[in-house]
C-alpha cells in the first residue's frame, strides 16, 4: 500500500509543521484549498457530494498521508481512522489530531490495511483518494474493505486512468514519478468490484475537459504544484470547463462508489 501526501511530509522542516498547527488552532487549517493542485480541490468535492453523511458514521481513510483530507472527512462523521504505511506521515497526523480533537475524533495506524485486522462489519464509510492504483495487492485490499464494511456501507474512492493522455512517454514518466502500479478503466473496475462482491452504485470519469488535459500534462512535465494562490483560480476555471464537457467522455481520474450488500 502507498501513501497520499497532502501537505507536509518527511524531510520538510519543522517550522512549516509548527505553522500548520498554528493555523489549525485558528481554525484555518485543515481546508481543502490548502493544497497546490486544482485537481485535488475538485476531486474532494466530488467525493463529499456522494458521501451522504448522517453524522454518526465510523469511517476509514486509506492512504491518508498526513491527514488533511482525513480531518475534513472526520468533521462529518462520528469517528474516522486514517491508515498509511508511511510512519512519518502518521506521526504528523497523530500530532495534528491532538489539536483537532474537538472538531473530529480521529486515530491513525501505519500498517497496511490487510495486516491491521479490523473487525468485520465495522465501518460505515471508506474513503481512498487516488491510492488504489499504487497498491500491488489491490484486489486483496478491496476484498478486505468489503469484509470490514457494515452491510449497506459505502466505499468512495478515486483512481488514476490517464485516458486523456496520449503521449506514451509522458504516461511512463507519470507512472515512474508517482509509483503507479496500474491505471484503471471504467469497465474493468466495475467488473473487479462486482467480482469481489460489491454493488457498484456509480462510476464517473473525472477531468475530461481540454483544460484538465492541459493542466495534467503540465503537471507531469513540471510537477503538480500550481501555487496555492493560483490554484484556487485554476480550480474555478477547471470546474467550469468540466461542467461544459459531456460526462460520458474519458477522463484523467475515475471515481467509484460501491456498497456492501445488505444480505
Amino acid at each position: 500500500m502507498t501513501s497520499r501526501k497532502c501537505c507536509v511530509g518527511p524531510g520538510e522542516n519543522s517550522m512549516k509543521k509548527t505553522f500548520l498547527k498554528f493555523l489549525m488552532r485558528l481554525g484555518l487549517y485543515p481546508h481543502i484549498r490548502f493544497t497546490y493542485s486544482p485537481f485535488k480541490i475538485l476531486e474532494f468535492g466530488e467525493m463529499m457530494n456522494r458521501a451522504q453523511f448522517r453524522g454518526d458514521e465510523r469511517a476509514l481513510d486509506i492512504g491518508c498521508g498526513d491527514g488533511l483530507q482525513t480531518f475534513l472527512f472526520g468533521e462529518k462523521v462520528n469517528h474516522i481512522t486514517g491508515i498509511d504505511v508511511n510512519s512519518s506521515f502518521i506521526a504528523d497526523a497523530r500530532s495534528y489530531a491532538q489539536i483537532f480533537r474537538n472538531k473530529a475524533k480521529a486515530d491513525f495506524d501505519d500498517r497496511p490495511l490487510e495486516q491491521i485486522g479490523f473487525a468485520a462489519d465495522h465501518f460505515d464509510l471508506i474513503f481512498s483518494v487516488c491510492v488504489i492504483e499504487h497498491i500491488d495487492n489491490h484486489e486483496e485490499v478491496l476484498t478486505e474493505c468489503l469484509r470490514i464494511m457494515k452491510p449497506g456501507g459505502r466505499i468512495i474512492f478515486t483512481v488514476d486512468t490517464l485516458e486523456t493522455i496520449q503521449d506514451l512517454e509522458l504516461i511512463e514518466k507519470h507512472k515512474t514519478d508517482h509509483h503507479v502500479v496500474r491505471y484503471f478503466r471504467e469497465d474493468s473496475l466495475k467488473t473487479l468490484l462486482g467480482d469481489i462482491g460489491f454493488n457498484v452504485l456509480e462510476t464517473q470519469n473525472l477531468f475530461r475537459s481540454d483544460l484538465a488535459q492541459e493542466l495534467f500534462l503540465q503537471g507531469i512535465k513540471e510537477g503538480f504544484n500550481f501555487g496555492r494562490l493560483h490554484c484556487t483560480t485554476l480550480a474555478k476555471d477547471l470546474a467550469a470547463a468540466e461542467a461544459e464537457t459531456p460526462k460520458d467522455q474519458p477522463g484523467t481520474f475515475l471515481l467509484a462508489v460501491a456498497e456492501k450488500p445488505l444480505i
